[in-house]
């Protein structure tokens, strides 16, 4: 079995719904309003959202991943898209939207700052006028000024799931690792650590204005100190 087969497996006890997140993303769309969440894993936060009334599209690349949205879907009722297109895809999209998601550190999978441009560029065209693009990342502000490579391990009864970096050029590789009644499967791929600065550049640059960015999905201040970057962005 795969590294993601196994992964998907057990997904929902590593990566739960943050009610946090949700309860932040929530403000920013009404029912009825038309969401992109690309890179959705296994969909908690698009099942979230298409239950509070609003009409989700899930991205997911990862094909395990994404028929377990469409499994979760199903078993609720609810209409919910479900696609496998990847981020450098977006635009292949017929619709637009009034809102697109791009959280879980999903943003640093692009392969360079002209990769994220591009991604960025299509995601402007993408959103209706007013549209609100939402972006939840690593600090790589602090990863890089104190070489804080590490995650914490997260342990259960019958997995432990651990995560690093080490640094390589001006990539960051990743490498996450799942062991199992005492066998592992790893996974190592290369990361862009975005910044602030580059990533609010590159909103302005593309034609969006900026409004907020915090260090969490609590709406605290951010700071280079922050564990996490989330930037809120419209469509002018």
């Amino acid at each position: 079995m795969s590294f993601y087969q196994d992964l998907s497996t057990y997904y929902d006890q590593i990566f739960p719904l943050n009610q946090t997140a949700y309860t932040f993303l929530s403000q920013y769309f009404h029912e009825g309003n038309s969401v992109l969440d690309m890179g959705a894993g296994t969909g908690n936060m698009a099942i979230a959202l298409a239950e509070k009334g609003l009409n989700v599209t899930a991205s997911e690349p990862e094909e395990t991943m994404a028929e377990s949205i469409k499994k979760k879907a199903k078993s609720k009722g609810l209409l919910l898209s479900v696609h496998t297109k990847a981020m450098e895809e977006i635009d292949k999209f017929q619709e637009y939207f009034d809102g697109i998601l791009c959280i879980g550190n999903t943003l640093p999978h692009l392969s360079d700052l002209e990769g994220v441009e591009k991604y960025l560029q299509k995601c402007y065209i993408k959103l209706k006028p007013n549209g609100t693009i939402i972006l939840q990342q690593v600090n790589y502000d602090r990863v890089l000024s104190k070489n804080d490579f590490s995650f914490p391990a997260i342990e259960k009864e019958d997995f432990t799931f651990l995560r690093h970096y080490e640094k390589k050029d001006e990539h960051l590789l990743f490498t996450s690792s799942l062991t199992i009644n005492g066998e592992t499967t790893e996974n190592t791929i290369p990361l862009y650590p975005v910044t602030s600065h580059q990533l609010i550049l590159i909103l302005k640059k593309v034609g969006f204005q900026v409004v907020d960015v915090y260090r969490n999905f609590k709406g605290e201040s951010y700071s280079t100190e922050s564990p996490a970057l989330v930037t809120v962005a419209k469509k002018l």
